[in-house]
């Protein structure tokens, strides 16, 4: 029993990678079977209903054509996606005033995107992809800047008080506080704000103002709920304003939160158990600290790449508890060669005298 206990963890453990991407694809098929379980229903439903209200009205209006009709309804429904309230055209809704501007550039810019409002002429379009193309890099590297600027007071000096006053190990200080971390951020960020929503937007229930909140803070951005839309201006720019803030702050607490758990040694562990312990060998080592080793390279054979090894002050990975390798056992000194036999004086030349020392 227990080879084949051993057996099945070395494969588990040779193979983790592999379960881990196939458990993802039956995770993403899941998903889809249970939406499509859920939704299906409801899209029939609503299908059938428009299908009876279009030949009610038809039948109710003969002087209307079918044709004509169905051009109207194509029309209404094109603009509606591009962002433009057709049912509300003689109102003071617009999409590209210079408050709605500006958080049509936050969603973008913080890849929300929730679909609403797109820009409808082809300098827009064109200048869109100019400007994400920039602009997009730069909110990223602020957002990161911000976010490890923030580390060290966040989550830095909170760890090392429950180490301190309450004795705790550093992983699992660490490990403490990055829950009640993500906690608090849950109940500041996602509870509180959908509270606040769920009271201001009448037409909205908590759990549609909670809903919201996860889209735009994962930045998933679905635009199928958008606050201040039922508001007038004054009201539905002080909401916008409010929602781009929402976005900004929220996305730099979350990147805060993500880098806590990230840095646990439980979740290294983790992710070691699924990429093998050679992929953080090299973690912190640049090109700088690659040496060059000339010893193992013949110099007649410029056709073989240069070995390289890492500089001696090189820490080894190894478990601590590992023993220590055996030296390589030296090969024996050779003995040295005999000395020349000495010259009789009948040996040397008739020219050469002999030594008179002897």
């Amino acid at each position: 029993m227990a080879p084949c206990v051993d057996s099945t963890k070395k494969i588990l453990r040779d193979h983790a990678f592999l379960f881990l991407l196939f458990g993802y694809i039956l995770f993403v098929i899941f998903g889809g079977l249970v939406f499509m379980a859920l939704e299906q229903s409801g899209e029939n439903y609503l299908v059938t209903e428009v299908h009876d209200l279009r030949t009610t009205f038809l039948s109710e209006n003969l002087c209307i054509q079918e044709k004509r009709l169905d051009i109207l309804l194509r029309e209404v429904l094109s603009a509606g996606k591009s962002g433009v309230a057709v049912l509300e055209a003689d109102s003071d809704q617009y999409n590209f005033d210079f408050t709605s501007s500006l958080f049509f550039v936050t969603t973008f810019l913080t890849t929300t995107g929730y679909g609403t409002t797109m820009p409808l002429s082809d300098g827009g379009r064109l200048f869109c992809i100019l400007y994400c193309m920039l602009g997009i890099p730069v909110t990223l590297l602020l957002l990161s800047c911000v976010t490890h600027a923030l580390l060290p007071w966040v989550t830095g000096r909170p760890v090392l008080h429950l180490q301190t006053r309450w004795g705790l190990s550093k992983s699992r200080a660490a490990l403490t506080y990055a829950c009640i971390l993500a906690g608090i951020t849950g109940v500041v960020f996602f509870l509180l704000p959908a509270i606040v929503l769920s009271v201001v937007e009448r037409d909205w229930n908590f759990l549609e103002a909670l809903y919201f909140c996860f889209i735009s803070l994962s930045t998933i951005g679905l635009g199928d709920y958008l606050p201040g839309r039922a508001h007038n201006k004054a009201a539905r720019q002080g909401l916008e304003f409010a929602t781009s803030c929402y976005l900004v702050v929220g996305l730099v607490v979350l990147l805060v939160v993500l880098e806590t758990f990230w840095v646990l040694p439980q979740v290294q562990a983790l992710i070691r158990v699924f990429t093998g312990p050679r992929s953080t060998e090299l973690k912190g080592l640049n090109l700088d600290e690659m040496v060059q080793d000339w010893d193992h390279t013949c110099p007649n054979s410029p056709d073989e790449a240069p070995e390289y090894a890492l500089p001696i002050s090189t820490i080894s990975p190894c478990p601590p508890d590992m023993p220590s390798p055996s030296p390589l056992p030296q090969p024996p000194p050779s003995p040295l060669p005999p000395p020349p036999p000495e010259r009789a004086e009948e040996d040397l030349p008739p020219d050469q005298p002999a030594d008179p020392k002897k």
